[in-house]
């Protein structure tokens, strides 16, 4: 479990930067979409489209006949000539180190989310601080009329930036530095901190710095995150100056100003405010461009036109992904309980069985030692009842162009019917289920419902 989940996040991690790299281009080409946030909130969410189960694509699931018939019921009697313990090779169990590097994983991610927190608590402690504002006298009416219910102004002696906090309960907190300014400027701080408040920023800010505390190890996720903000705040800029065109000149004014003003070590990195505290000069000198050469308008086609675009590509890519997995016959096998003695091969035959020839081979392996799939597949069986009571507890596994491999004798599982399963990854335990005269893994591999010599694919 713990591999097959690591694997999964180190393949989201290259699948990311696979789509970051490729969406770099279309948004040279369409500067527009630079101006449009939800673009990386799509982004963000194809990222993870890894952790998706593959699409099962039609596949002929069938249990061979010759599983079925009791013709040859004492082939497999008393298959299993058991050693001494000392001479059986235990096989290398990597279980403790998948889980040594999962446990590190968590650790990182619970020590940045104690981070955030830590943030969180800093930000409110600065609104604790500082005093309450009426409302009324700093707002006109047509600002209080889009203000949410639980909502209050707050000025702080810390020379920061504007900026509105919280979840249910939001707070704006205002700079003293303000009074300096001219009523103009101040209210187009304020209207820049309602459009925050209007298009819930502060809430998909902290959501998005969650989820880059979580998956600290996807570089990718803080390019994102760093693209959201500056799409962020030139969309909320935009949106400020469409109702008031004239006043661009002014609101540059007072972006220097509050920009010269700030103190980037005193700014509350965690919530969305008129100045990003991690922001470069590049950032600053875009915004202030944008205001004296407004980018193209996006239509709502347009923005859904490109949604669909990425989010069909990156489904294509998902299918094509499970074509390719089933588009070629499984060339390396792993073997089933790694290198142990074989006490039984391919058509040997024995008296205990008649002389008739042994149909796969038997591992001397110890009671409970893991058994793993050999090749990635879906499983068929996973009971003692499918097949003739000489399997034992059984597990039959299709990975796909005919080939199938069965695993009898069991101990117990780690399966069930219809689940996939990936090369390596453990399905049961060894065991002395069935006719056997110790504990032991007879393992056949079919090719187009008949036995076939394991031999050759296996690394014995």
């Amino acid at each position: 479990m713990a591999e097959q989940l690591l694997l999964s996040l180190l393949l989201c991690s290259l699948w990311s930067g696979l789509l970051w790299f490729a969406t770099q281009p279309l948004l040279k080409k369409f500067s527009a979409l630079q101006h449009w946030p939800a673009l990386y909130w799509c982004l963000l969410i194809l990222s993870f489209l890894p952790l998706l189960p593959m699409p099962e694509l039609y596949q002929s699931w069938t249990v061979p006949s010759v599983l079925l018939l009791d013709t040859v019921t004492s082939v497999q009697v008393l298959a299993a000539q058991p050693q001494h313990p000392s001479l059986v090779e235990p096989a290398v169990n990597t279980t403790f180190y998948w889980h040594i590097t999962l446990s590190v994983v968590c650790i990182v991610s619970l020590l940045l989310l104690w981070r955030l927190v830590k943030q969180w608590q800093q930000v409110h402690q600065l609104i604790a601080q500082a005093e309450q504002v009426d409302t009324a006298s700093l707002l006109s009416q047509a600002q209080l009329e889009v203000l949410p219910q639980r909502f209050e102004i707050r000025q702080t002696q810390a020379a920061i930036s504007p900026f509105v906090a919280g979840w249910n309960r939001m707070v704006l907190v205002l700079p003293a530095y303000i009074e300096d300014m001219s009523e103009q400027q101040r209210q187009l701080l304020i209207d820049h901190e309602l459009v925050h408040l209007q298009r819930r920023d502060p809430q998909q800010l902290l959501l998005l710095r969650i989820l880059v505390a979580l998956c600290w190890f996807n570089p990718v996720l803080r390019l994102i995150e760093q693209a959201f903000i500056r799409s962020m705040e030139l969309a909320v800029d935009k949106a400020v100056l469409a109702k008031q065109p004239e006043q661009a000149l002014l609101y540059g004014k007072t972006l220097l100003c509050s920009l010269k003003q700030s103190q980037t070590e005193q700014m509350p990195a965690l919530m969305p405010g008129f100045i990003q505290s991690n922001a470069s000069q590049s950032f600053y000198q875009q915004r202030l461009q944008q205001l004296f050469q407004p980018a193209p308008q996006l239509s709502y086609w347009q923005k859904w036109r490109a949604t669909a675009v990425l989010c069909c590509t990156a489904l294509l890519l998902n299918v094509g992904c499970a074509q390719l997995s089933f588009s070629s016959p499984p060339q390396e096998w792993v073997l089933p309980v790694g290198k142990v003695p074989i006490n039984s091969f391919y058509g040997e035959k024995h008296p205990f069985r008649k002389n008739r020839p042994h149909q796969g081979l038997d591992f001397g392996a110890k009671r409970g030692a893991t058994v793993k799939a050999a090749q990635k597949g879906k499983v068929l069986i996973a009971d003692d009842k499918s097949l003739h009571d000489r399997y034992g507890k059984t597990v039959l596994i299709d990975h796909g162009h005919g080939y199938q491999t069965l695993y009898a004798h069991l101990d117990d599982f780690y399966i069930k019917p219809g689940q996939t399963v990936e090369p390596g990854q453990p399905i049961g335990k060894v065991g002395s289920t069935g006719r056997v005269t110790g504990p032991h893994l007879h393992f056949e591999l079919l090719v187009d419902g008949k036995q076939q010599d394991p031999t050759p694919y296996l690394k014995l």
